[in-house]
């Protein structure tokens, strides 16, 4: 059994040339992947026994107390679940009240209400006796009202008009009995009832006007309360914490008899019975002319009542029902419950469309061994085409002018560049010396000699045509030759150009100014549409650098030409491998199914475990506001202090703190993390590695074996059994110890992400960033271990030595090859990109295509979307097993490269680069 430790100190496996491969020892390859072997880093399965047995325990820990439902039932404005027995902090038993659905905020709804009659002339009348015009009371009276400028108001209330003697009782009266569904309930959302339009705008901040309850049923209104015998009452209570209550309770036991009156008949409200509606009266009370129906999984959606719907019209009714709901939670969902409605009738449409997706992918690699030159050529084409244009497009728009279209301003450099580089070619030819192109002012003065207009008209010759009124004659003084650009005009001339132009010779166009042969960019007189100067000089400094990009890039392209036709090669070889080995196709499909498989179990078990919030994660004291609880922007809240933060609502029941009422109290979180949950992560992501391990190791293997098999018995030796034999029975371990390494990393990365959290809900800034830094460089540093791991994997399918080994071969053979790999990670990027764009395009379109003629009547949007899904899901599984070929075909060519092997195993599109093995290897040296 190999060990780790000692194989990390100085390389044996490399001779004194530095050759990875060597004939005649351990590391020869001439008969193909190492034959004997041994078992490799064992003891890392003992360690992986141990974390799966740490794993069953946690689990087994979180099944006695965890409770998964609590992780997707509905939640009521307290945090109360819908349908659980026993609910956080001596919480309601909702048992049975499975659908959580809305019910009216009566102290919100009367708040506008209660302050139109508190604050009324009326009251103040009655105060001003009660307590006398000078006392403090009074003052606070006042000033809680708003009535006079103080601190605690931005102005006085707009609650609607002012109430006396003579209207307050039937004013009030009529808003309640709208409230109280006494009246036709139209009438309170149409704006002209005794309300106003006080609701007509309360939807677009329903969360204020209706509370979240738990109910048995969504359809819990009006009706079912008149039907009941055990309906409930309840009298309006202003809020302890509320400063106008003193002055409420005082009006009402003390004030005119008409306000009492009011007040004492008029504030009550019916409330749905306990049976429907296990809450405080004051939380079960209906709204008028709202009705609800189930909307998905016992979450209820807002539906307008037939009274409601005949005076207003369905589409004013739609718009309060679907702006009503999005308050709360995101509208779509009934929209996209309908769309997915729409999928499982056309599943059969799916199940063809995602065989003709493997279909598509299938050809595509078959068509890749014949297209794999264009695409790479066509790909290195673009990059410097993007770099050139990109170049451009910067300068163009650093110098573009205030009202001009970018097309327009490149068009007008183009032409400048053309006829620049054209007049100079022209002087050299001749040998004449080059005119004068300077100009001041409006150009009058002006001798070049261009001869084309800013987009690129030819100039008239003066005196002919269209310029038949401009010549030498009239205008003297004006250099009218041929048929240059010029700004003729006398002293008595109106009107005159403001730089030099010319006629052109095309019909559309009378003429056009010009600007001097060698002006690119002129001043933009009217200013730039980049206004800041700093933006216009980033701009230009770009496109220079982007330019000089360009040109180092075809240097490298023209340098490293034999290394992209290598690179071409390599890839040829490896369509060819999974073309003649399409059965390789089954290792990710199956490494698929295990790990949805596995991930579907840990959700389970990991449900049980995130779903236990400690009796003490949150406070159970109550806090005298909402920014105390819930926090501001620099200061954390008591109830929102730490991840995952729980919410704040609040309470009926206020305490007494400090000689103020405190009512805001939190609500916990649906999940947290603990300890116990890391450690089931930790496995989680280890298998989750040891999966994809071991079916790169298999492949890796696969390809091998399929390479040096002589050409003839390609494709009919069994590579796959063969393969997967060396993996399971010899070197399990070692591929379990490089996903213990990428586990490893991974959990430090999502650590990181867990601090910054904390970091967030604690309001601290400069660590936020600072973790966000370290989460981005471990990032970094993953994709990096990741690299070298896939191609220690192939060390060790190819070598059969462990994985300390096998990651310093793979190592030291990146290294000495960069730009091999280099060049063939990014042509295969290319060649990843165009058959993920080809495999998804491809089936997309036919499954569009399907759907439509097979089910004409669904709608295609959340279909097509699954198509694509699906697409890339196989576009995936080919392009892994084809990326990991293209890697293992690499460094089985170096092998024979280092080995100078040459025989009729070698593929015939990789023949030729063995006999340049010699000066590649001198370059090699080199670089």
């Amino acid at each position: 059994m190999g060990g780790c430790c000692g194989c990390c100190g100085k390389a044996k496996d490399e001779d004194e040339q530095g050759r990875t491969f060597k004939k005649g020892g351990e590391n020869d390859l001439s008969n193909g992947p190492v034959q004997n072997r041994g078992c490799t880093d064992g003891w890392c399965l003992i360690v992986l026994l141990a974390a799966w047995m740490a794993y069953c325990v946690v689990t087994l820990a979180g099944l006695q107390d965890g409770a998964p439902a609590k992780l997707y039932l509905p939640r009521d404005y307290s945090g109360a679940y819908c349908d659980a027995e026993t609910n956080w902090n001596g919480g309601p038993n909702l048992k049975g009240f499975t659908y959580l659905t809305y019910t009216m905020n009566a102290t919100s709804t009367t708040d506008l209400i209660v302050k139109q009659l508190l604050c009324s002339t009326s009251a103040k009348d009655f105060f001003q006796t009660f307590y006398s015009s000078s006392s403090a009371d009074y003052n606070d009276y006042l000033c809680e009202c708003c009535l006079v400028p103080c601190a605690k108001c931005e102005g006085s209330f707009n609650v609607g008009g002012d109430l006396d003697a003579s209207n307050l009782q039937s004013t009030i009266t009529s808003k309640l009995d709208e409230m109280k569904g006494l009246a036709n309930p139209s009438s309170l959302f149409s704006g002209g009832g005794a309300n106003g339009d006080v609701f007509t705008n309360m939807w677009s901040e329903a969360t204020k006007y209706f509370n979240l309850v738990c109910m048995t049923s969504c359809s819990n209104n009006f009706a079912t309360m008149n039907t009941s015998d055990a309906a409930r009452e309840w009298v309006y209570t202003m809020s302890d914490d509320n400063g106008m209550k003193k002055y409420w309770e005082d009006l009402k036991s003390s004030g005119p008899t008409y306000i009492t009156d009011t007040i004492t008949n008029q504030f009550k409200f019916q409330a749905l019975p306990a049976s429907v509606c296990p809450y405080n009266a004051s939380k079960c009370i209906p709204m008028p002319g709202v009705e609800f129906e189930e909307l998905y999984a016992g979450y209820c959606s807002f539906k307008m009542s037939a009274d409601v719907v005949n005076a207003m019209g369905s589409a004013a009714s739609q718009v309060f029902e679907s702006t009503g709901l999005a308050s709360f939670q995101d509208s779509s969902t009934e929209t996209f419950g309908k769309w997915m409605g729409d999928f499982e009738r056309s599943l059969p449409a799916f199940i063809l469309v995602a065989f003709m997706s493997f279909l598509i992918g299938f050809i595509y690699m078959v068509l890749l061994r014949f297209l794999i030159k264009f695409c790479v050529w066509f790909a290195v084409l673009l990059v410097l085409l993007m770099l050139v244009l990109g170049g451009g497009l910067c300068l163009i728009r650093s110098k573009q002018c205030a009202g001009a279209g970018l097309f327009e301003t490149g068009q007008q450099a183009a032409v400048a560049i053309t006829v620049t580089a054209t007049t100079a070619a022209s002087n050299v030819a001749s040998g004449t010396e080059a005119a004068s192109e300077a100009m001041t002012g409006d150009g009058a003065d002006y001798r070049g000699v261009q001869s084309r207009t800013k987009n690129g008209y030819s100039c008239e010759t003066w005196g002919e045509g269209a310029a038949v009124g401009y010549n030498s004659t009239t205008y003297p003084n004006s250099g009218l030759t041929n048929n240059y650009c010029r700004n003729p005009y006398q002293s008595s001339s109106v009107n005159r150009g403001a730089t030099i132009w010319c006629f052109t010779t095309d019909t559309s166009i009378t003429w056009e100014t010009c600007t001097p042969v060698g002006v690119i960019m002129p001043e933009c007189k009217a200013g730039y549409a980049v206004t800041n100067n700093e933006v216009r000089v980033v701009l230009e400094v770009a496109a220079y650098v982007l330019w000089v990009f360009a040109g180092i890039y075809l240097f490298l392209v023209c340098c490293l030409a034999d290394r992209i036709r290598l690179a071409i090669a390599v890839n040829q070889v490896a369509a060819t491998f999974v073309k003649q080995t399409p059965r390789i196709l089954l290792v990710p499909a199956i490494q698929a199914l295990v790990g949805i498989l596995w991930i579907m179990i840990w959700a389970l078990s990991a449900s049980f475990l995130i779903s236990q919030v400690p009796d003490g994660y949150i406070p159970k004291d109550a806090f005298t506001t909402y920014d105390e609880a819930y926090g501001t922007a620099t200061v954390p809240g008591k109830c929102t202090d730490k991840w995952p933060t729980g919410g704040v609502y609040k309470s009926e029941s206020c305490d007494l703190v400090n000689g103020t009422y405190a009512c805001w109290r939190c609500s916990p979180p649906r999940y947290i993390f603990d300890w116990r949950f890391a450690v089931s992560f930790f496995v989680f992501l280890w298998n989750n590695a040891l999966n994809i391990a071991i079916g790169q190791c298999l492949i890796a293997g696969a390809v091998g074996i399929w390479f040096f098999t002589p050409n003839a018995d390609k494709g009919t030796r069994r590579v796959i059994m063969q393969s997967t034999w060396n993996v399971f029975r010899y070197h399990l371990g070692s591929v379990a110890f490089g996903s213990f390494i990428i586990a490893v990393i991974q959990f430090i990365r999502y650590l990181m992400k867990y601090y910054e959290k904390q970091a967030k809900a604690a309001k601290n800034r400069v660590l936020q960033l600072t973790l966000r830094i370290c989460g981005c460089i471990i990032w970094c540093f993953e994709k990096c271990v990741k690299f070298l791991n896939k191609n220690a994997y192939i060390q060790i399918a190819l070598m059969g030595t462990n994985f300390c080994t096998s990651a310093k071969k793979a190592f030291f053979l990146i290294l000495r090859n960069a730009f091999r790999f280099g060049t063939v990670a990014l042509l295969g990027a290319v060649i990843h990109a165009i058959g993920f764009l080809f495999i998804i395009a491809a089936s997309v379109a036919l499954g569009y295509l399907i759907l439509t003629g097979l089910y004409p009547e669904v709608a295609p949007a959340v279909s097509l979307v699954i198509y694509g899904v699906c697409a890339y899901m196989v576009a995936k599984l080919f392009m892994n097993v084809f990326g990991l070929a293209v890697d293992t075909t690499l460094q089985c060519f170096l092998a024979c490269e280092e080995m100078d092997l040459s025989g009729d195993f070698i593929p015939s599109s990789m023949a030729k680069w063995l006999d340049k093995s010699k000066a590649l290897g001198a370059e090699d040296d080199d670089d």
